[in-house]
């Protein structure tokens, strides 16, 4: 009996199992809260703020979604799901012609069961739909019997309008056929869809491109990369055992036929090497730019798995298995809480303790606002953001009438909210409450939430803390 199907049937259920569970029950985190009022000014008929232009097929998703679903965390989150499970259900039954079963089987339990994957597609941003699109583009564009160029090359410009960083993937798609003895007309062909992928993506996102660019070149990203944030952050959420099974491979391509082997090499290792030459330049570069190669980098994975289990089979079970479990950790921490702050339950906890006209420090204080916002008599409440650096009000709130709350994270309290804030936080407040649940051994994040209250109302003529 082939089990090659049985086993591709369980990974997808696996794939949906992890990318159903908690979509409409976490609440909204990080830039999922720019993807809400992005969608809701597309639905209300606004002008398309810069985020949606600059990235315009995963919002469209989005909006469509939440127009059917209602705007919330389910209808936000599920184009990404659905285009997450897709990506892993491409890997496992697409381009038989080119690739083994067990090529494609080990690629597909990669993709289905990576944390770094299953995260992004229970996110409502544009990375699963970025998966998705190049994932297909990468298989299509494989040589073979049902290779489909042209439909390598709509859904690599489906990629790009997810993300600007799918252009990066336009080279190594075209690369064996620029590098080819074939028609000219052909060669012309490859170049014309590059030039067309670069002038869509200006047209549709250009001023938004240069922003970027420009809070790049300069430095002032607040979110900056630099090189050692981008090495680290794609060797752990592509999976060090994972990245060792891509090296092996590698060498494992050796054997097969020339021209897969420059497509998955090309596709693989052209947009990572750019972004590592950006980040040696001092640009900000984040792991997650590196999504359009990722499929191509689990399929050379799964290469190196097949070519290995043709000569120790046991021990090619054994180096998946390995990958596999090196990542049970983090998957347990998604299944838990999504590895996301529960930031509806801390606005529930402050609306229990809290008045409506109290004062609230919050870090990710537009997020918290949004769900206390919602909560009967908390709709104009004024929410400041952690930490603090101004001297005015560290001094003015232990004086005010009205209590103080703050809600930070545990995870940012070994000091990254700054020495000086936090010694406020230690001689004016008191820890009452700590939201969200304890993580699994050697999971990565830690996702509570701590409740302040102020200690005490100090008078108004009491002196600052530098004069005691």
């Amino acid at each position: 009996m082939n089990r090659a199907p049985v086993l591709a049937l369980l990974v997808l259920a696996a794939a949906i199992g992890l990318r159903a569970h908690g979509l409409a029950s976490w609440s909204l985190d990080g830039d999922e809260l720019h993807s809400y009022y992005d969608v809701r000014d597309v639905l209300e008929g606004a002008p398309w703020p810069d985020g949606v232009r600059g990235y315009p097929v995963g919002y469209m998703l989005m909006a469509g979604s939440a127009r059917l679903f209602g705007l919330d965390e389910l209808g936000l989150r599920l184009p990404a799901a659905l285009c997450g499970v897709l990506a892993v259900a491409a890997l496992l039954v697409l381009r038989r012609d080119a690739l083994s079963r067990r090529t494609s089987l080990c690629a597909g339990t990669l993709a289905a069961l990576s944390p770094w994957l299953v995260y992004h597609a229970q996110t409502a941003r544009f990375y699963a739909p970025l998966l998705l699109f190049a994932t297909l583009a990468t298989l299509f564009a494989l040589p073979g019997p049902r290779r489909r160029p042209w439909t390598a090359a709509l859904c690599w410009l489906l990629a790009v309008g997810c993300h600007p960083t799918a252009l990066l993937l336009g080279p190594a798609l075209a690369a064996p056929v620029l590098l080819s003895p074939l028609a000219t007309r052909r060669v012309l062909a490859g170049a014309v869809l590059l030039t067309l992928g670069g002038l869509v993506s200006w047209l549709v996102a250009g001023p938004a491109l240069l922003a970027v660019a420009e809070r790049a070149f300069a430095g002032v990203d607040p979110g900056h990369y630099d090189l050692t944030h981008f090495v680290l952050g794609l060797g752990y959420n592509l999976g060090p055992c994972v990245g060792l099974l891509v090296l092996g491979g590698l060498l494992a391509l050796r054997r097969v036929e020339a021209a897969l082997r420059l497509q998955l090499v090309a596709a693989s290792l052209l947009p990572t090497a750019v972004l590592l030459a950006a980040a040696l330049s001092g640009l900000s570069m984040h792991q997650r730019y590196a999504m359009g190669s990722v499929p191509a980098l689990l399929l050379v994975a799964g290469c190196g798995i097949d070519r290995l289990a043709e000569r120790r089979p046991r021990l090619a079970l054994a180096a998946l298995l390995l990958a596999l479990v090196a990542r049970l950790p983090d998957l347990g921490g998604l299944w838990l809480d999504g590895d996301r702050h529960d930031v509806r339950a801390v606005a529930s906890a402050l609306a229990a303790r809290a008045a409506p006209d109290d004062a609230f420090v919050a870090d990710e204080h537009a997020t918290l606002g949004l769900y206390l916002h919602r909560l009967p008599g908390f709709a104009d409440t004024d929410i400041r953001e952690a930490p603090i650096v101004e001297s005015k009000p560290l001094h003015d709130i232990p004086r005010q009438r009205k209590t103080c709350w703050l809600a930070l994270k545990l995870s940012r309290l070994d000091g990254s909210y700054g020495r000086e804030f936090m010694n406020w936080v230690a001689d004016h407040f008191t820890e009452v409450a700590r939201i969200g649940r304890a993580p699994l051994p050697l999971a990565r994040h830690d996702n509570r939430t701590v409740l302040y209250a102020r200690t005490r109302r100090l008078p108004l003529d009491a002196p600052e803390d530098g004069d005691r």
